[in-house]
């Protein structure tokens, strides 16, 4: 019976053994089927309050999100960066008014710059009269000339709101006194190297509303160590860039009516990149976006305000751009822009353009060619080899357009911008704004003195009237080498062997480098009687010996 009990109870075990193992099979074959089943991806974000995603928008999706984020964090750098741009002006203009004996030039509230409206000038002989009668109402913070005064005495008002306007009895004044007075001291003084009464040097800049070159600063915040001789009254009567041609009625060649009935004869329209659209021009700020054509903008940030015309960076979808944002009608920047494509080979590294007509103005933009970068003349750290490059690019853009019998007539580093394909490639420069720029195929310019921007470099003595008008591109090339390479503005002097750039006029002892700039500043300050072209060949080659 024992036998029989523990054989049963044998049976039994074996039988849960069996069974268990049965057990432990389906449910393996289950945990096989649901690894098999399971899913190689999250179907979670498939599916989204209620609606339905395929792959390719959650796709679509993740790359706008990476593409913001780049964005987001590339405009946080360009912030950082104006930002610390911010704290370096403030601290020149800190400097400014330390040189200047506590005084530096303000700007108004309204972000524009002071006028000749902005002050007044009196004789207060015969304003007394006026005063005790009651009728004058000119203000108290006024400019005011002693009758025994042999001099004039300037006195700085400040623009208040509604913009006061000078009486007519201040307007008299100034035009019956100023034309016989000089706000520069005599020969002597600036023979003597005096610095002159800041006061009166302040004349000629409020009576400019747009911004001077290098050497029109120069002449006037330090007129005592260039040659004085000519009257700044004459220079603030016009403005500098536009002023008529000195010719006794001769046309102004920038004058847009002129452009425009010249631009007529070439059909600048009929070019591919030219677009018309019948609507005013569309509001463009910084930090947004602009949409022409079937292509969309982001803009970055304004790198030129020329009053009526602004520059902005920006870029598309895969290249940087350049855009200028213009009030005038006249496609002169396309036009000009165009010539210099067509006489250029396909590998200089000039951008594309493309222009926007609208009823009030006009939209041009540069574009990067492939594999290419947009970067300011002045951006990054200064050094010689760096200014070395980007004057080798400055001499082939002048010395190509004067090849295409094009002029510039304006060369200022806020103006220019690079275009190259790595840091050791030769820049290739080019003008972002062409407002002061010739076509000699198109007017009749044989002499500098028909050049508004001329004018100062004529009464100077650099140029003389009858010198060749591509000598105002070599003095711009001049000015803005010169103030990469020192970050300072070229001061023309003149000695036994000719005009030649302040601090490169010594005779001690130097490198090769600087024998080098020395007769880079000299070769183009004294090219009259020689061709530009063979003065920018001759600089090119020298250079491009140096900074290989």
């Amino acid at each position: 019976m024992a036998e029989v009990g523990s054989c049963k109870q044998l049976a039994n075990q074996i039988e849960s053994t069996l069974s268990q193992a049965h057990l432990c099979r389906e449910a393996g074959l289950q945990v096989e089927v649901m690894f098999r089943q399971q899913s190689a991806y999250s179907k979670d974000g498939l599916m989204r309050e209620g609606s339905e995603f395929s792959f390719e928008e959650r796709r679509a999706e993740g790359y706008k999100q990476l593409k913001q984020q780049r964005l987001d964090e590339r405009l946080m750098q360009l912030q950082e960066v104006k930002q610390q741009l911010s704290q370096e002006l403030e601290e020149k203009m800190r400097l400014l008014q330390v040189l200047h004996g506590g005084f530096a030039p303000q700007i108004c509230a309204l972000g524009r710059p002071l006028t000749a409206t902005s002050f007044q000038i009196f004789d207060e002989s015969g304003a007394a009269a006026a005063l005790s009668s009651g009728k004058s109402n000119e203000q108290l913070d006024d400019v005011f000339l002693q009758p025994d005064e042999k001099g004039l005495s300037l006195k700085i008002q400040y623009p208040h709101p509604g913009d006061v306007t000078p009486s007519e009895h201040s307007q008299k004044v100034m035009q019956s006194d100023l034309q016989n007075k000089s706000l520069y001291k005599n020969a002597e003084d600036h023979q003597r190297g005096g610095a002159g009464d800041l006061q009166t040097q302040v004349g000629p800049i409020l009576k400019t509303r747009k911004k001077l070159s290098p050497i029109q600063e120069t002449i006037v915040e330090a007129g005592a160590k260039t040659v004085g001789h000519f009257g700044p009254l004459e220079e603030g009567q016009q403005d500098v860039h536009h002023a008529p041609s000195p010719g006794g009625g001769a046309e102004d060649i920038c004058d847009s009516g002129i452009r425009r009935r010249l631009l007529d004869l070439s059909d600048v329209t009929s070019s591919p990149d030219f677009h018309s659209e019948p609507c005013p021009l569309p509001a463009v700020e910084e930090h947004s976006f602009l949409q022409l054509g079937a292509k969309v903008y982001h803009i970055y940030s304004r790198v030129v305000d020329g009053g009526s015309f602004s520059v902005y960076k920006g870029a598309t979808e895969d290249d940087d751009v350049v855009i200028k944002v213009d009030s005038c009608t006249v496609l002169w920047d396309f036009h000009l822009f165009q010539r210099l494509k067509q006489k250029s080979s396909a590998d200089t590294g000039l951008p594309l353009i493309s222009c926007f007509l609208f009823l009030d103005g006009c939209v041009t933009i540069y574009t990067t060619p492939p594999d290419h970068v947009f970067t300011e003349l002045t951006r990054f750290i200064p050094s010689e080899v760096s200014v070395g490059h980007k004057a080798v690019g400055l001499l082939q853009l002048v010395s190509h357009m004067h090849s295409c019998r094009m002029l510039h007539a304006a060369l200022q580093p806020h103006l220019l911008t690079c275009c190259h394909r790595g840091f050791l490639s030769p820049d290739w420069v080019f003008p972002v704004d062409w407002s002061s720029s010739v076509d000699l195929d198109l007017q009749q310019v044989t002499a500098a003195q028909q050049l508004p921007s001329a004018q100062m470099y004529i009464r100077l003595g650099i140029l003389e009237p009858s010198s060749p008008p591509q000598l105002v591109d070599l003095v711009g090339v001049a000015e803005t080498v010169h103030l990469l390479l020192t970050d300072s503005r070229m001061v023309p002097v003149k000695d036994d062997e000719g005009w030649t750039a302040e601090q490169y006029s010594g005779d001690q002892p130097c490198d090769m480098f600087s024998r080098m700039w020395r007769r880079f500043f000299r070769s183009l300050l004294n090219a009259d009687g020689r061709s530009s072209l063979s003065v920018l060949s001759e600089l090119t080659e020298l250079l491009s010996t140096l900074y290989r």
